[in-house]
């Protein structure tokens, strides 16, 4: 995993559709910059239910590799005030100035390097880490929501139709039942 600022950041997610770079403020806090080092941004949505306040933006030497062939670039964080399941979020544009080439039948992102490809394995105990948090924190949110009918229940009996705007299309569900006519 990367180095980010000479602190070794375990519990990073590599998010090639994310377009922003995230940093835990405890892990900034780790790295005793100081608040005033930071820039204001503006607040951004999708992440979480509302707008998200930043504390502000950094930009910061992230290393990845080892002693004999490592690369570092400088990347813009936003560090979020609101709890992550990982200390870091790299985006794609982190991962592109990188060169990251993802690799998921062997769970490895390769980069080039000033002495070759530097290869990097997934944490696997992290990553399952990681998923308990969210899964987590994704039952305590929806225990405390109520099921809206519209969005829960069976699938509508509408039947769809194909492109050609004829041919009624059957759709299957996941039940265990063989379709019809098989």
């Amino acid at each position: 995993m990367p180095t980010i600022c000479n602190i070794w950041v375990g519990r990073t997610l590599m998010d090639g559709g994310a377009g922003l770079n995230l940093l835990s403020p405890e892990v900034f806090r780790r790295m005793q910059i100081g608040e005033r080092k930071l820039t204001p941004s503006a607040p951004f949505c999708g992440v979480t239910d509302g707008k998200t306040v930043l504390l502000g933006q950094i930009e910061l030497p992230v290393t990845f590799g080892g002693r004999d062939n490592f690369r570092t670039e400088n990347i813009t964080f936003d560090v979020v005030h609101f709890d992550l399941p990982y200390n870091t979020i790299l985006g794609r544009l982190a991962l592109a100035k990188f060169m990251v080439a993802v690799h998921c039948a062997y769970n490895t992102l390769k980069l080039p390097g000033p002495t070759g490809v530097i290869s990097i394995k997934a944490d696997v105990k992290g990553s399952v880490h990681c998923v308990e948090r969210l899964y987590e924190a994704v039952a305590t949110t929806s225990s405390d929501n109520v099921e809206h009918p519209e969005t829960f229940g069976p699938p509508s009996t509408k039947p769809r139709l194909s492109p050609d705007g004829h041919t009624p299309i059957r759709e299957n569900t996941l039940t265990g039942a063989e379709p019809e006519g098989k």
